[in-house]
């Protein structure tokens, strides 16, 4: 009240699920399932393009090109939009943080698949579902109980199954080469996917200390600026010059660029609308859209014992989707009674 001489602020308090308010989402849960199911089909899409090229261009290259690609796309989608291309609010530093991070992601990434079986590199990229959850409970105070805990171990055991059956079949085409590799050093090796998957959980819960009111494509435009300046100077030093085949990739490399920014738009949306534990849980469906590519684009049919981890996948999401319906149902009718008490 004015003249109460009271100046101190207002604690802010926890919303009804223990969300500190200040990181709450959106409560747009729809939107963030949907965005979250998008972001893993757009992301899976770009890994198959980047697994096509890899024996072309180097992992320096290919993220310059990704990077050059997904800038030229957004920078027409915004002249469309007719948005300002000079973009400077409150929390773009947490967006510039976002774009120079992707980068040491990506050589994280790409390298695991280079250094160890294509099996281990990807469930242990995969425990990522796993430290977003941890780190949300931590930092923004969500409340991860055990449906959403249980959707995400389900989950995670859907990937390792998936991998094991993949193993079981194909186990001669994934072993690396006898070359007396230490086993102190395999298990270095064994850390760079899982740094990739911190780097990302980190990556991604910041978006949740951004101010909600900062669209979602000036986060993108930001964060796709320091990411472009971060690569290409590690390319004048460090990167490779293989002269781009445009006659056979050009589709590739603007694909690429198309996904790249789907993929930003979409997690940019889904971690500012959904809570961290239910949007990871439903991007492990990438693996059965890796499958489907893969099946589809490729002719490689999959073993039958994969569909086991198939659908301990689907499994997870299903329950997280129901599950959350029901708490947005409870929330509601909460709210409602709460309501009518007041009037």
């Amino acid at each position: 009240m004015a003249g109460s001489g009271n100046t101190d602020k207002p604690e802010i308090p926890d919303t009804t699920d223990g969300t500190v308010r200040r990181f709450q989402t959106d409560g747009r849960l729809l939107l963030g399932i949907a965005a979250s199911i998008i972001a893993a089909f757009m992301l899976t899409t770009m890994d198959a393009i980047a697994f096509n090229l890899r024996l072309t261009y180097g992992v320096i290259e290919m993220q310059l090109i990704r990077n050059v690609s997904a800038m030229v796309f957004l920078v027409s989608l915004m002249l469309l939009r007719r948005e300002r291309f000079v973009p400077w609010f409150g929390g773009a530093g947490i967006a510039v943080f976002r774009g120079i991070t992707i980068v040491p992601i990506g050589f994280l990434f790409f390298s695991s698949f280079k250094l160890l079986d294509q099996g281990s590199a990807t469930a242990l990229i995969f425990t990522y579902p796993l430290m977003l959850t941890v780190l949300a409970t931590v930092f923004l105070g969500e409340r991860a109980g055990v449906w959403r805990w249980g959707a995400l171990l389900i989950g995670f055991a859907g990937v390792v199954a998936v991998q094991v059956a993949l193993w079981l079949a194909k186990g001669g085409e994934w072993a690396l080469e006898d070359s007396g590799r230490p086993l102190w050093l395999t298990a270095t090796y064994a850390l760079l996917p899982v740094a990739a998957a911190v780097m990302f959980s980190v990556n991604m819960i910041s978006l949740r200390f951004m101010p909600k009111s900062v669209p979602a494509i000036s986060i993108t435009y930001v964060g796709g600026i320091a990411s472009l300046l971060t690569i290409f100077p590690v390319w004048v030093l460090f990167g490779e010059r293989i002269a781009l085949d445009w006659a056979a990739h050009w589709w590739q490399f603007g694909l690429m660029g198309v996904v790249a920014i789907g993929a930003a738009q979409a997690l940019n949306i889904a971690y500012r609308s959904a809570p961290a534990a239910v949007v990871g849980s439903l991007e492990y469906v990438a693996i059965i859209f890796a499958t489907g590519l893969a099946w589809f684009t490729q002719s490689l049919i999959p073993p039958v014992a994969i569909w086991f981890g198939v659908a301990l996948i689907m499994t997870g999401g299903v329950v997280t989707a129901w599950r959350e319906s029901v708490h947005a149902r409870w929330k509601l009718s909460r709210a409602d009674g709460e309501a009518t008490v007041e009037d």
